[in-house]
């Protein structure tokens, strides 16, 4: 049944590519607002938020999803209703092709355009494995393909819609597919508040389901005292948690360019008003509801089996599929495989055009044809993400942290820069070493004292104490925003 489902999806992403086709590879303007704000709000969920925050919230407890719905879903509304018509205005004088060629020509600074480039280039395979291991430990779990078959034939068919489809392709598969995300998460939501939550003891077996968590493990360390608590106090899981979904996501919500880019495509200011609207229904529901989907597993998992979820589960990146196969009648199952299915690939059918646009569009200058180009790069960026899907699929957590590196880089060096358009400054040098600041302090965080990040990638970090658990987009932000603030106040004053 499962696997007939995964053929059915991948021939209707298809046949929707197949009936889209349109003359702009790069940038086609889109009368139909309703697609552009489902577009939005689908390429933000993906498996990294279903699958990896998810089972990230089932891992640590409801501190999750009531940290990051308020600021959510304030931020993607006001960021589409007032920042989206903003940067609608300068793009419609300069007529960019993408969202790194428009703030290169805004602040008249190429060096800026090209930089912002080449950290988008060499971050965006990091994401594409979050989306990657998601949707393949889903698709083996449902299916019982091989992980690595999986995500290389899901990426194919990916890169074969883009490539035949473009933008418009995008934009069409991601309007079936968001719809089908808002029916399975309303599905999820309904039987979660309505049957599973009902359950006599629900709250007690959650409650008591902290007692299978060993003494001594890495839980407890980080500060947390259950699952319907907070951490404590300026532990190294409360910095976790308050800096990564109160700076983070937030941030990385306004300053993400593929969600920029569809801000770019909008005919007039009055579509985001509509934009704005279906933007927020589809991150709100989906992302809080997969969160206390796998939040409420612990109790039924602590009452049947006596123990946590994780521990049946066998990792935060397997919580959501095994509760959805366990908790759920098999029929219903497969519908919400069907559900992760539409979060990836909409999320992977986005980042990948962003990765062939911008380096046929904004590295390569060259009189060859850009859509050669496009498609080869493409097609080198999906064999590296591949290979690196691969070998960090032994890595419990990287789902999230693969997210939280790319929202965190991208949104501590892009953050002043798009407030700066807001207020009409058009300073290049600022904007330039602003971005030079937020980029090279975020990466050095992530490089040497970031725990989870340089003990993979320099096996080197700075001893800080709790400060190791501080995201690297706030020391960024920090720096880039002084940055700016001092160089505009230094010039002004020069001037």
């Amino acid at each position: 049944m499962n696997l007939f489902l995964l053929l059915l999806f991948i021939a209707t992403v298809c046949f929707v590519a197949y009936k889209s086709k349109g003359k702009d590879y790069f940038l086609p303007t889109s009368d139909n607002n309703m697609a552009l704000g489902l577009s939005y709000g689908a390429t933000l969920i993906s498996t990294s938020a279903l699958i990896g925050f998810g089972g990230f919230a089932g891992w640590v407890g409801f501190s999750i999803p009531l940290t990051i719905i308020i600021p959510e879903c304030l931020l993607i509304f006001l960021a589409t209703a007032y920042i989206g018509p903003k940067v609608w205005q300068a793009n419609k004088k300069i007529k960019a092709k993408t969202y790194i060629e428009m703030i290169g020509k805004y602040y008249n600074s190429p060096m800026l355009s090209k930089l912002l480039a080449l950290i988008t280039v060499g971050l965006m395979p990091f994401y594409c494995v979050a989306v990657l291991v998601g949707v393949g430990k889903f698709i083996t779990t449902f299916t019982g393909i091989d992980f690595t078959l999986a995500v290389i034939g899901f990426s194919l068919v990916a890169f074969g819609t883009i490539a035949y489809g473009g933008m418009t392709s995008v934009l069409k598969n991601d309007m079936v597919q968001g719809l089908i995300m808002l029916a399975g998460t309303f599905v999820v939501l309904a039987i979660t508040l309505f049957v599973h939550m009902q359950v006599p003891d629900f709250w007690a077996n959650l409650s008591n389901a902290w007692t299978a968590v060993p003494e001594g493990d890495p839980l407890r360390k980080l500060g947390f005292t259950g699952f319907l608590s907070w951490p404590d106090f300026w532990s190294r899981g409360w910095m976790m948690i308050m800096t990564l979904l109160i700076f983070t996501i937030p941030v990385g919500l306004i300053t993400l360019p593929q969600l920029q880019t569809r801000w770019m495509m909008a005919k007039n200011e009055k579509s985001f008003r509509t934009i704005a609207s279906w933007g927020v229904v589809i991150p709100l529901l989906a992302f809080t509801t997969f969160c206390i989907a796998a939040i409420t597993a612990n109790s039924f998992t602590f009452a049947n089996e006596g123990k946590t979820v994780i521990q049946a589960a066998g990792g935060t990146a397997n919580i959501v599929p095994y509760w959805i196969k366990t908790g759920f009648p098999a029929w219903l199952s497969s519908a919400l495989f069907v559900t992760v299915l539409a979060a990836a690939f909409t999320t992977l059918n986005s980042l990948m055009h962003l990765l062939s646009t911008t380096i046929s569009n904004d590295l390569i200058k060259t009189e060859k044809p850009k859509l050669s180009i496009a498609y080869a790069s493409m097609g080198a960026i999906v064999v590296l993400a591949l290979l690196m899907t691969v070998a960090f699929n032994g890595q419990a957590a990287i789902i999230a942290r693969a997210t939280a590196l790319y929202f965190g880089i991208i949104g501590a060096s892009m953050l002043p820069l798009i407030i700066g358009m807001l207020r009409g400054h058009t300073d290049g040098t600022n904007a330039l070493l602003s971005f030079i600041g937020g980029a090279s302090t975020s990466i050095f965080w992530v490089l040497f004292v970031h725990s989870k990040e340089s003990k993979l990638f320099t096996r080197v970090t700075l001893d800080i104490g709790v400060y190791n658990f501080v995201e690297p987009i706030v020391p960024g932000l920090l720096i880039s925003s002084a940055l700016y603030i001092l160089l505009t106040k230094i010039r002004k004053n020069t001037n």
